[in-house]
């Protein structure tokens, strides 16, 4: 957990990001506010430096006690830290905003879809949400690079095939560093957009902590297609995510931005594919982030040569990558 915050609080993207959100909200000695999914407490402190009124923090993990400790070195004394989770809470007090940073590396893998969606429970009339809007966006990678450092099975040697041990790989997710030169250039698409202002949220199901609905907006699906116009392979696919924190503030993790500690999320393909001038590479990603499930993304893939005949498909799931 520790380490977790380490990273956090020395991202200092995310902290200028977040600082500058809550300092655009904040009415010095009105405001109430929940931090959920507050971890050391910084985003708390943050909140009583800029003059909030009241601020609770909700937290599930053992941290809880530093952040209080942290609290009352920094003499601070309107934050108030519970152990526990937010969608536990029977009766939360009301405040004028929500804030959780609950971003993973894949942008819903820490289920703040389903807990931004119960936190509504938490707001005042007009009450606001931060972050306000999350978009995702995806891009062909061209480069060999990560795909090298994924699929080591086949230089093992030794005369030993490891193609089931290799097929679990390929069916994972991976957080890398990617950088511009590694994309289809001009190729990156947004697949999703989560407007937490809306509710339930735009998307084809949601479920809360324990409470099935019948849509679930945490199974998202979203379809790109793909045409080039000269000869390129495609080893897989990059994914990041822009969060619009409150309008005019915004928080990415792009290869085209400032770095963060999240870095991009690499999906490799079972096998790179070596589309000619004209053919089409159409993807479909599926994102399920129910609670039973934590996270689990499928992508599939069908190319398309110059006369949109079918040439190959591949389709990964990281529930095949899972060994229990």
């Amino acid at each position: 957990m520790i380490e977790l915050q380490r990273k956090l609080l020395g991202d200092k993207v995310r902290n200028d990001a977040f600082a500058e959100a809550l300092r655009r909200v904040i009415v010095p000695q009105e405001s109430i506010i929940a931090d959920i999914g507050s971890g050391t407490g910084f985003l708390s402190f943050l909140v009583s430096k800029l003059g909030a009124k009241q601020c609770y923090g909700y937290e599930v993990g053992g941290i809880v006690e530093t952040s209080r400790q942290l609290a009352k070195r920094n003499g601070i004394k309107n934050c108030t830290f519970f152990r526990t989770h937010s969608t536990d809470v029977k009766h939360p007090p009301k405040v004028d905003v929500v804030v959780s940073e609950t971003l993973g590396n894949y942008a819903l893998e820490e289920n703040i879809l389903e807990t931004m969606e119960d936190a509504k429970r938490f707001l005042k009339p007009m009450g606001l949400l931060l972050p306000a809007k999350i978009s995702q966006f995806v891009c062909p990678v061209t480069t060999d690079r990560l795909y090298r450092e994924i699929d080591v099975w086949l230089s093992v040697g030794f005369g030993l095939d490891f193609s089931e041990a290799r097929e679990l790989t390929m069916n994972n997710m991976y957080v890398k560093t990617i950088h511009p030169e590694d994309l289809l250039m001009g190729a990156e698409r947004e697949w999703d957009t989560v407007d937490f202002s809306i509710s339930p949220f735009h998307g084809s199901g949601f479920s809360t902590r324990g409470v099935r609905s019948k849509k679930n907006l945490s199974i998202r699906t979203g379809k790109q297609s793909f045409t080039v116009k000269k000869p390129v392979t495609v080893y897989g696919f990059a994914l990041w995510w822009n969060a619009e924190l409150v309008p005019g503030v915004h928080l990415s993790t792009s290869p085209f931005e400032a770095p963060t500690h999240w870095e991009q999320i690499f999906l490799p393909l079972l096998q790179p594919v070596k589309l000619a001038s004209g053919s089409t590479l159409e993807l479909t990603l599926t994102s399920d982030t129910r609670w039973q499930t934590k996270i689990n993304l499928q992508w599939s893939v069908r190319v398309l040569d110059a006369t949109k005949k079918e040439v190959s498909v591949q389709r990964l799931d990281m529930r095949k990558g899972y060994i229990l």
